[in-house]
């Protein structure tokens, strides 16, 4: 059994496990969160001699402190990044600056690699969201995942960067032919693999009881859409089982890599 994170907020409450699975020796995944700001970020971390777990550590720690102090000037009115000011509003323009902060942390993490030849071609993939009135803006690049449920619907949020999306886009492979295919784990996008990343910045209106999944494809390679959605409707909002049960699917689907859950219950 995993160990889960997990508090108790009135405006989003978050919990969260990560798991090395049955078959690799090491777990390159890292998450983490802040309930009171409705920041999370989680990190699939790539590369051999461990270097994916630095990857994927260096991002999520950046992208937390970054994403802090983004919301801090938010709220405070001591706005340091004024080309992304909105004019108008006098307030940031906060999908500018997820993206912008995702591609900080791509170049830092380009910085790192070449620093120490061990850790050369090492990458992550990277979910990250904050919470801004009702609204939650996300950034995302690679195969790693967000999902909404609402009102006992499941639907996936982010599209995945990888070379098996681009082909079931184009009418080559079934989702479910795609989990199959010896190309499913070929990311076209991530943090470290070239000096430049775009990520996708977006946001979503959220209502009450809203659900929040961001998983790695530890969990979605092992698990269908359709189980996770009726896991968490059995469990009824109770984040951290749920967080534990999914782990624990995927581990007894197989579990042929590290899984990560991250859960957001907005109210």
């Amino acid at each position: 059994m995993s160990d889960p994170i997990a508090n108790t907020q009135t405006k989003m409450e978050i919990a969260g496990c990560t798991h090395t699975g049955v078959r690799r020796p090491h777990n390159q995944d890292h998450i983490d969160f802040d309930e009171e700001l409705g920041i999370a970020v989680l990190a699939d971390g790539m590369g051999g001699h461990q270097a994916g777990e630095v990857a994927s550590q260096m991002a999520v720690e950046f992208l937390m402190e970054r994403l802090k102090d983004l919301l801090d000037q938010q709220t405070t009115g001591k706005i340091t990044d004024t080309h992304l000011l909105d004019p108008l509003t006098n307030t940031i323009h906060l999908l500018d600056s997820v993206s912008n902060t995702i591609s900080e942390c791509n170049t830092e993490i380009v910085r790192a690699a070449e620093a120490r030849p061990e850790h050369k071609g090492m990458g992550t993939t990277v979910v990250t969201t904050l919470l801004s009135g009702s609204h939650l803006y996300i950034g995302h690049a690679g195969d790693s995942r967000l999902y909404l449920y609402r009102e006992r619907q499941f639907r996936r949020i982010t599209k995945d960067h990888s070379l098996v999306e681009n082909l079931i886009d184009r009418g080559f492979y079934s989702e479910r032919e795609a989990k199959k295919a010896p190309i499913s784990n070929v990311v076209t996008r991530a943090l470290g693999i070239s000096n430049e990343v775009e990520a996708d910045a977006f946001r979503i209106a959220l209502e009450d009881n809203d659900q929040i999944l961001i998983c790695s494809d530890g969990l979605t390679d092992m698990v269908d859409d359709w189980q996770i959605s009726d896991s968490i409707s059995d469990h009824k909002g109770d984040l951290a089982p749920l967080a534990n049960y999914l782990v624990d699917l995927a581990n007894k689907h197989g579990g042929k890599d590290n899984i990560s859950v991250i859960l957001m219950k907005y109210q």
